[in-house]
C-alpha cells in the first residue's frame, strides 16, 4: 500500500550500519527525515543518487533534514557502500522488507525495492513522495516549502 503526502508515516525501528537503531518516532518535533528506498548497493543509478544527496548533505542539515538510505542488504554490504563513497549518512538495514512494504516501495514483480524518496516531517506526516532518482534541488525545495511544524 503506498503511503500518500499528508498521512501519518508509519514509525519504524531498524539497524544501522554500525549497529545502533534508528527509531522514526524519536525525530518527531526535532527534524525531517528524508528515507531513500534503494534497489542495489554498488550499482550505478545507486552511486549516483546517494552521491548526490552526500555532496548536498550540509544543505539538507541546515533544514534540519536528515537523510537514511533504507535497504534489505546486510551491514557490510552497507559498510562498504559508505566507505567507497564516502557517504556522510547512514544505511539502514530493512532485513525483510517490512519498511520498504510499510510504504510502498516494493517492486510487485520482484522482492526488491523500488527506488522511492520520502520526506517525513517534524510532525510525523510524509510531505514528500516521488518514485525515481528526483535531484536534490527538488527535495530541498520541497523541505524549504513544507507546512509540517505543527504536532501530527
Amino acid at each position: 500500500m503506498v503511503v500518500p503526502i499528508g498521512s501519518d508515516a508509519p514509525d519504524f525501528t531498524l539497524k544501522g550500519t554500525g549497529g545502533e537503531t534508528f527509531t522514526l518516532s524519536d525525530t518527531l518535533g526535532k527534524k525531517r527525515t528524508l528515507l531513500v528506498f534503494y534497489p542495489v548497493d554498488q550499482t550505478p543509478g545507486c552511486r549516483n543518487q546517494l552521491s548526490a544527496l552526500g555532496e548536498s548533505i550540509d544543505y539538507f542539515r541546515a533544514l534540519d533534514t536528515e537523510p537514511y538510505g533504507v535497504k534489505e542488504a546486510d551491514a557490510a554490504s552497507h559498510q562498504r557502500f559508505i566507505d567507497e563513497l564516502n557517504l556522510p549518512f547512514d544505511l539502514l538495514i530493512d532485513e525483510q522488507f517490512e519498511v520498504a512494504d510499510a510504504y510502498g516501495c516494493l517492486r510487485e514483480t520482484q522482492r526488491m525495492n523500488a527506488r522511492t524518496v520520502i520526506i517525513v516531517g517534524k510532525n510525523g506526516k510524509v510531505i514528500y513522495r516521488e518514485a525515481g532518482s528526483p535531484e536534490p534541488a527538488a527535495l530541498l525545495d520541497a523541505i524549504s516549502t513544507a507546512d509540517d511544524e505543527s504536532p501530527a
